[in-house]
């Protein structure tokens, strides 16, 4: 009857620890067939998007995101990161292999002795008076916690998966750096163009002021057109003032970026360029390819698989335990200095652990893995639907903005010939010398229009890339 007993709860431990073997699995997000958007390729080569920032065609700007990437103390900081993951993977490997240790230890023990001690070989060794007893041991040492039902492997991979999302995160922070320090080369431009152009407009405006008192003193045009045209002009300069605060504030961004001196930006950069555009295609593939190239859902999927792994291991330490134990060493003992010994030993053992009652301890800790593993899941949720999102506004933002430069520049085709319309009808005594530079004010306001919308597309661009994922290639396929 006892036996059957025992039976019955050996069975009963046995489909409990069973149960709680198997950790949750989350199945993965819905993704839709294709963008909503309308796209620019259907398919995306590996490497396509690597290095994208060479599709600007533009040397100084290459040469700026290298600089970046290489100095930023956020890529720096994310790559500590990675060293930090590596060493706890390391750890969490060294669990599964023995340890050997070289111990020692040495003691010394004085015990008073009041009683008398009759002659004899007792008096000889010294017990008559106070008993001292020395022992010392050295041994080398070994243990080995063996991994039965598979815990040490669990919280193993987790670290490793933990490597991996550290790593993208690394990859993350680098992608961050090269599209801060291409907008930051983007709107730098932008601002040293529209300070060229505003210096022609405040030479038109300077124009505009000298023939407007010329005029006013043949009495065809009143005081009011004179103080129109020098306000006209004093707001160029105000916003030239302003203008210069701008650029300089964008040079001095992309050095704190760079991590170089103060200055070295607006030096570097003082000679003038045009805004870089990409002239062909950006390919963007189909939402699938976001999972393996976008570094943040690579991260937070390594998390998630981690945190699965977590979540076995917790279940898995429900399990029993079983150790072993070896060590060969030497040991002595001395007795009030009259009697001593020296030997050798050998200790062979092992330790087995079966968990029955802790208050709840591991089933808590379960319980959090779980509540670990559903956050992730969340996250990773979070993070693809941003990612969808951001490529879809992306999408629409540079085909708006390609739409609106296409318009812009048939604008300034069209202010351009009445420019040229302008001065020739001055030429032949048609029109005035005011109405050219008035021709001329609107083709200044055209291109400065056009070039706003070339910024902006330029921005749409980069904006594109990194909601792609661009600017690295994995090595594997998560």
């Amino acid at each position: 009857m006892s036996r059957r007993a025992d039976l019955v709860a050996i069975a009963a431990l046995a489909l409990s620890l069973a149960a709680c073997s198997s950790a949750p699995e989350y199945h993965a997000p819905e993704l839709p067939a294709q963008w909503f958007s309308p796209s620019q390729s259907e398919s995306v080569t590996p490497g396509a998007l690597a290095d994208w920032w060479r599709t600007f065609d533009d040397p100084a700007l290459t040469r700026l995101v290298h600089r970046a990437m290489q100095h930023s103390h956020d890529v720096e900081l994310a790559m500590l990161q990675v060293t930090g993951a590596r060493a706890q993977l390391r750890q969490s490997r060294a669990a599964l292999l023995p340890s050997i240790d070289l111990p020692g230890s040495a003691s010394r023990q004085r015990i008073e002795n009041d009683q008398e001690v009759p002659p004899g070989p007792l008096q000889d060794l010294g017990l008559d008076d106070d008993i001292r007893i020395e022992t010392w041991e050295l041994a080398l040492q070994a243990s080995w916690e063996l991994d039965l039902f598979g815990a040490t492997r669990a919280r193993s991979r987790a670290a490793g998966e933990q490597l991996r999302s550290a790593e993208a995160e690394a990859i993350a922070a680098r992608l961050a750096v090269a599209a801060n320090a291409a907008q930051g080369y983007i709107q730098l431009r932008a601002l040293q163009n529209q300070r060229a152009l505003l210096r022609e407009g405040i030479d038109l405006a300077a124009q505009l002021q000298r023939i407007a008192g010329l005029l006013f003193e043949a009495g065809e045009v009143t005081r009011l057109d004179v103080e129109s045209a020098a306000a006209e002009h004093a707001a160029l300069l105000a916003d030239l003032s302003e203008l210069d605060i701008n650029l300089a504030q964008a040079a001095l961004a992309l050095d704190t970026l760079l991590a170089q001196a103060p200055g070295t930006s607006a030096t570097e950069l003082a000679e003038h360029g045009d805004v870089p555009l990409v002239s062909g295609t950006i390919p963007t593939g189909q939402p699938l390819d976001l999972l393996r190239r976008r570094p943040d859902l690579i991260a937070e999927a390594a998390r998630l698989d981690s945190a699965e792994w977590q979540s076995l291991a917790a279940r898995r330490d429900l399990f029993p335990t079983l150790a072993v134990q070896a060590a060969l060493g030497r040991s002595g003992m001395a007795l009030n200095d009259q009697l001593s010994s020296v030997s050798n030993f050998t200790r062979l053992g092992a330790t087995f652990g079966l968990p029955i009652f802790d208050f709840g301890r591991r089933r808590a800790a379960i319980e959090l893995a779980d509540i670990t593993g559903e956050s992730s899941f969340v996250n990773f949720r979070s993070t693809l639907a941003d990612a969808l999102e951001q490529v879809e506004q992306s999408l629409v933002g540079v085909d708006g903005q390609q739409q609106r430069l296409q318009a812009l520049q048939r604008m300034r085709e069209r202010y351009q010939r009445s420019h040229d319309l302008a001065q020739t009808s001055y030429r032949l005594g048609e029109a005035n010398l005011q109405e050219v530079l008035n021709a001329q004010r609107g083709l200044l306001q055209a291109r400065q229009r056009q070039l706003a919308g070339r910024t902006a597309l330029a921005t749409a661009q980069v904006a594109l890339y990194v909601a792609l994922g661009g600017g690295w290639e994995p090595a594997t396929t998560p």
